[in-house]
């Protein structure tokens, strides 16, 4: 790329990241105790449009032993509970650049230690990225932050590089001192670096039957039914590569049948499917989460923070 295109991609990057550092602290105020987690989806998810980017996958709202990939079902009826640890991952994207960042929330101060952890992991982290700088020394830093603390980290789950229009685009950025992790940072790279901390026992399962975002896996394969190349020639055209969930196709036709078109093109080999991850143990989970860009000069941008220099 030249000198122009790179600097707009730069711009985009940043954009996506504005308005998600907006969009998150906005989120905070909605998590409260009996408001359905579908409304508090919904409204993060329109408020990132409004502000001029569009949802980078659908908002994930994880509550207490869930870590990730929870979002609502179009008639969800789940709450936030009292006294929860409520974590919301937010994505963002600017012509396909892409800004993941996520906060938790919690509604009990005996839950505070849990989220300072995770929080501090994060950003003791951070100070530490620079070009070639190994991704396993920043799990390193974020396992040690978290078990000075008293806590364990996920450790299957990781930060991760971010392409275009890809939430994950092949390096990992482990949680802890992986000694097979051996990429580093690289210039003109974005990577989100996201700890999950727990009172478990550092791992996550699936949960069985579970699966609320997807995303698309091939776009050519087995015979599909009518409705079915409907929901997928709309799932092409709308996400392209990037995940996605039934609320957003809920003008395609009615629930029931939507439901069963994503199971049974996942069956057949056209998509993916993302089930809800719960702590082994069932501990509690927090997680943070910022993105960086990290320029051709070596410069790293929180793109989802603007407080934080480094």
């Amino acid at each position: 790329m030249n000198t122009e295109e790179i600097n707009d991609v730069i711009r985009c990057y940043v954009k996506a990241g504005e308005i998600a550092y907006r969009v998150k602290k906005n989120a905070r105020r909605l998590v409260k105790p009996g408001v359905k987690i579908v409304e508090i989806a919904e409204s993060i998810e329109r408020e990132i449009k409004e502000l001029g980017g569009f949802p980078a996958f659908p908002v994930n709202i994880s509550i207490n032993e869930v870590a990730a990939h929870r979002t609502p079902y179009i008639d969800d009826v789940e709450v936030i509970p009292d006294a929860s640890a409520v974590k919301v991952d937010i994505g963002v994207h600017v012509n396909g650049y892409i800004a993941d960042t996520a906060v938790t929330v919690v509604l009990d101060d005996k839950l505070i230690p849990l989220a300072e952890a995770a929080q501090n992991a994060l950003m003791k982290a951070l100070k530490a990225v620079k070009p070639g700088a190994k991704f396993r020394e920043i799990g390193k830093i974020i396992e040690n932050t978290a078990r000075k603390a008293g806590f364990k980290v996920i450790k299957n789950l990781s930060g991760h590089s971010l392409g275009h229009y890809l939430i994950h685009s092949g390096e990992v950025i482990p949680n802890y001192n992986d000694p097979f992790v051996l990429g580093r940072f690289r210039t003109d790279r974005a990577y989100a670096i996201e700890p999950f901390v727990t009172t478990g026992k550092g791992m996550v399962k699936e949960a069985k039957g579970k699966i609320q975002i997807y995303s698309l896996r091939r776009v050519k394969g087995k015979p599909l039914s009518e409705p079915e190349h409907k929901v997928l020639s709309e799932i092409i055209r709308r996400f392209k590569t990037l995940p996605f969930c039934e609320r957003w196709l809920v003008d395609v036709g009615p629930v029931s049948n939507l439901r069963a078109s994503l199971t049974s093109l996942a069956r057949k080999g056209y998509l993916n499917q993302y089930p809800v991850l719960v702590a082994v143990g069932r501990g509690l989970v927090t997680q943070f989460e910022e993105t960086i860009l990290i320029t051709r000069d070596g410069d790293v941008i929180v793109t989802t923070n603007p407080e934080i220099h480094l």
